[in-house]
């Protein structure tokens, strides 16, 4: 009977239509042409993060469902049947939260193959914020038909929508900064990722029970018969804040970084290039261009010996080492090393091997000569006279100035000033084209 009754649902009622649609907008949330299919845990962690915008629609469209007996004018006339008001409920109930539930996972599918395919690499744990992600999607069908139960009109499932979208704005704006714990209360939050992010099992516990707790008054206000059960049905919410506030950590340790997606894998024989186990896979593209740029390197004294990834943001402070070039390493959709204008070899030799850094970011004409010192850096061990066409043009004119400078001095002249460039942006000091033009 109860079978008869689910079939009947997913005939009669909007409920699959509504997972299709829930399956495609989390699809298309989810894609991104410029991004490496090698990131496994980033596209899991991009596909939860879409539970702020789907949980506000997933909510409307529960409470849009609750008001179908009442619509129909036959809440009279099922109250007054035997059968409990639970047994009558429950398929509906298990029919939308299914359907939902189902389109969200089934929205990622299609990305989370293309990164297994691509990846060498399997994250501990990568199934966590897909499940927590479906429990809040079940939460909000749930609480959704709970809700258009108890306010059967044409107004809440709107209202409902627009309420969901404040309550999960306000927190960000409130309390992003403070770091507060309660911003993991809210879908989809997990703090500030990046490629090598993971998830911390109190986070997932935390946010489980919380979506557990409001899917469990969402039923209670379903069945609910009285105005004393309507009013108990908060009770599971309550307690759910209250344990989840007592599990999760705070926001910015949501998500830490995985140890083993960091580690170093190397390529055989010297000089050592290196990259993290996450990016493992375009190693092989790496190794030759990169030895090629350290041998170029060793004109200069006490130069670099190594290769290697680093993890840290392009332009964000580094500890830079004299024997090893920290390369920012950025991978396209197609998994090749993607190096902008120039070659990987060129990229190593910008700076002369050294990382970007040395000013505020807001500070243009002091990234300008930074840059234009890079640049010139670069194209002097290449041999190069001039800046290409490409580079922009005030950084292109100072380094064609600075290249001009250059040829004017004596050859051993010439890599000193260079060196002393190298030293100065191993510092990260930002007077690297006053260095490298009239020290």
């Amino acid at each position: 009977m109860t079978r008869r009754i689910v079939v009947i649902e997913l005939r009669r009622s909007a409920a699959l239509w509504i997972g299709v649609l829930a399956a495609a907008f989390a699809w298309a949330m989810t894609s991104d042409g410029e991004r490496w299919d090698g990131l496994w845990m980033a596209t899991v962690l991009l596909h939860h993060n879409i539970l702020w915008s789907i949980w506000p629609l997933v909510l409307a469209a529960g409470a849009w469902q609750g008001r179908r007996d009442r619509a129909a004018g036959v809440t009279e006339l099922l109250t007054s049947t035997p059968r409990p008001g639970a047994g009558r409920t429950a398929p509906l109930a298990a029919v939308l939260a299914g359907c939902l539930a189902g389109g969200y996972v089934l929205g990622l599918l299609y990305w989370l193959v293309r990164a297994m395919l691509a990846a060498s690499y399997q994250p501990p744990g990568w199934y966590w914020p897909i499940l927590v992600g479906a429990l809040g999607v079940t939460a909000a069908a749930l609480l959704g038909l709970g809700l258009g139960r108890l306010m059967p009109s044409r107004l809440t499932a709107p209202l409902l929508a627009v309420g969901a979208v404040v309550a999960i704005i306000v927190p960000q704006v409130l309390w992003e900064d403070a770091g507060s714990r309660a911003l993991l209360l809210v879908p989809g939050y997990h703090g500030s990722t990046d490629d090598y992010s993971t998830v911390a099992l109190r986070g997932v516990a935390g946010q489980a029970a919380w979506f557990v707790a409001l899917a469990a008054t969402g039923w209670a206000l379903l069945v609910a018969g009285t105005r004393r059960t309507k009013l108990l049905a908060v009770l599971p919410a309550a307690l759910g804040l209250a344990v989840a506030l007592s599990v999760l950590p705070a926001a910015d340790r949501a998500a830490p970084r995985d140890p083993l997606a960091v580690e170093l894998v190397c390529a055989d024989g010297e000089p050592r290039v290196c990259v993290t186990r996450l990016y493992e896979p375009v190693l092989p593209q790496l190794v030759d261009p990169a030895r090629r740029a350290l041998a170029t390197l060793g004109r200069l004294p006490q130069p670099p010996t190594a290769v290697v990834q680093e993890t840290g943001r392009y332009g964000s402070d580094v500890e830079q080492r004299r024997d090893t070039v920290h390369l920012s390493l950025t991978v396209s959709g197609d998994g090749t090393i993607s190096t902008g204008a120039g070659s990987i070899e060129e990229d190593i030799l910008d700076g002369a091997g050294t990382w970007k850094c040395g000013a505020a970011d807001a500070d243009a004409d002091a990234w300008n000569r930074i840059d234009a010192a890079r640049a010139a850096a670069g194209l002097w061990l290449r041999g190069a006279t001039a800046a290409p066409e490409d580079l922009w043009t005030p950084v292109r004119e100072l380094a064609d100035r600075a290249l001009a400078t250059l040829a004017t001095l004596p050859a051993d002249v010439q890599v000193a000033r260079v060196a002393a460039m190298r030293d100065a942006a191993l510092d990260c000091r930002p007077d690297l084209y006053d260095v490298l033009t009239t020290t």
